[in-house]
């Protein structure tokens, strides 16, 4: 995609990869990884095993047809791509690895393109319980195209106690065949598709005599109140019960949501919680980049490129719906392409903004720093001096956009990684700071 220079130069630069060159107590770096969207989703949900000293990880990968490079062959349309998952017991234990090619073909060629096809994609392993670091890499091996998702997860040791529960599964589709559940799951955990319910799914693993539970369904928003609730019984099936949940009457406005299961005796007297679980969830409309989780922070994260006069535009919008739309509004005026139905410039700055986040916060949010304002306006540097322990200085760095003729010098005034920007002694409104 072709940025042009009207649009804020806020696109105007990438990342450009300089080897290092060290001197006396001056090191010259490479500049920050270039920030892009999320392209497939991952999750990782565990189970009890068969083996009582083991518990079960299922990995599930959802890549978007879009994020693959299909080749014309015949009649048909040929994805080719490899996938490896690498998962680590922490602190010490042994990295171990799962790696699979994955080929398939679509007839037609609208199915390559359209945000609605995916291909869907689950191993599983069993594991010793514990805490593990797992990395997920995606590459298609026609572009050579590799995305990267690392994250962690706690792995529940199911043979401690004599009822538990498994971890949760958002639901995409359920159907029944007269044998068995089909559970096709909801990777993205995002639920602005399933405007007239969902399916969570889970396992209670009963080591005891007790024939039923009562399920109680609490929902959370970001503000940690609780915005539903729902209870129902569940009649236990030997050791080892599937279990549904559905959450109707749900009708939330867009943000991050988690849902927590209680499994208590049907009998109250016994009083105490059986077993409880938990699972994070979201509410984006597909309009939307992945990385907004929240309209009223997406609104104020505009105001590196904004007029203020629109900021309060869409800051005075009485409903969320509305000020999503004004947010929308906002973006299509900027949107580079807008035959297609992604809008690469949003996509990009809010992946700035969870850049920052992830890598400048300090007393504040990442965003709100002047690094992530110069890193959120002007993109990566494409070069960094970082000055961390010079005798007679503070530490500080020197950030580098050559293209644009500017450079930008930040002090950690405090010796704590609080790093302020201290030239230009202007703002990027040209304002003295």
């Amino acid at each position: 995609m072709t940025m042009n220079t009207h649009r804020f130069l806020l696109f105007a630069t990438l990342a450009l990869l300089y080897s290092g060159a060290e001197a006396q107590m001056r090191r010259t770096v490479a500049p920050f990884e270039s920030v892009r969207s999320q392209s497939f989703f991952f999750d990782a949900i565990t189970y009890a095993a068969d083996d009582s000293q083991q518990s079960h990880i299922d990995f599930y990968i959802q890549v978007p047809h879009q994020q693959f490079r299909f080749v014309k062959e015949g009649d048909q349309f040929v994805a080719r791509s490899e996938i490896a998952i690498t998962y680590r017991r922490e602190p010490d234990g042994e990295s171990k690895e799962v790696v699979w090619s994955e080929v398939f073909a679509v007839l037609e060629f609208d199915q390559t393109t359209s945000p609605k096809y995916y291909r869907l994609m689950r191993r599983g392993v069993d594991v010793l319980p514990g805490n593990y670091r797992i990395e997920v890499k995606f590459q298609d091996l026609e572009s050579r195209k590799t995305s990267t998702i690392t994250r962690t997860l706690h792995v529940v040791d199911f043979s401690r106690d004599s009822v538990g529960v498994s971890d949760i599964m958002i639901v995409s589709r359920l159907s029944n065949d007269g044998v068995r559940w089909n559970i096709v799951p909801n990777i993205s955990a995002n639920i602005a598709e399933h405007s007239e319910g969902f399916f969570l799914y889970f396992e209670i693993y009963n080591r005891t005599t007790l024939d039923s539970v009562t399920l109680i369904t609490t929902i959370l928003n970001a503000k940690q109140e609780v915005v539903y609730t729902a209870k129902q019984e569940e009649l236990l099936k030997g050791s080892r019960t599937q279990s549904f949940v559905r959450v109707v009457d749900f009708l939330p406005d867009p943000g991050e949501y988690r849902v927590i299961i209680e499994a208590q005796p049907r009998d109250s007297a016994i009083g105490a919680t059986v077993s409880t679980t938990s699972r994070s969830f979201v509410m984006r409309p597909s309009d939307l980049p992945i990385t907004i989780q929240d309209i009223d922070k997406a609104v104020e994260q505009l105001m590196y490129i904004a007029r203020e006069s629109e900021m309060q535009h869409m800051r005075n919008a009485r409903e969320p719906e509305e000020k999503r739309s004004r947010l929308l509004e906002f973006w299509n005026k900027r949107d580079p392409d807008p035959q297609t139905p992604r809008n690469e410039l949003m996509e990009e700055y809010y992946s700035r903004v969870e850049y920052a986040n992830k890598n400048f916060s300090h007393y504040v949010e990442g965003w709100r720093t002047d690094m992530g304002m110069v890193y959120i306006r002007f993109g990566p540097p494409e070069n960094v001096d970082r000055h961390p322990f010079t005798t007679n200085t503070r530490p500080y760095e020197i950030w580098y956009y050559y293209q644009l003729n500017r450079e930008f010098i930040f002090v950690d005034e405090t010796g704590f990684g609080d790093y302020r920007l201290r030239y230009p002694t202007t703002d990027l409104w040209g304002r003295i700071r």
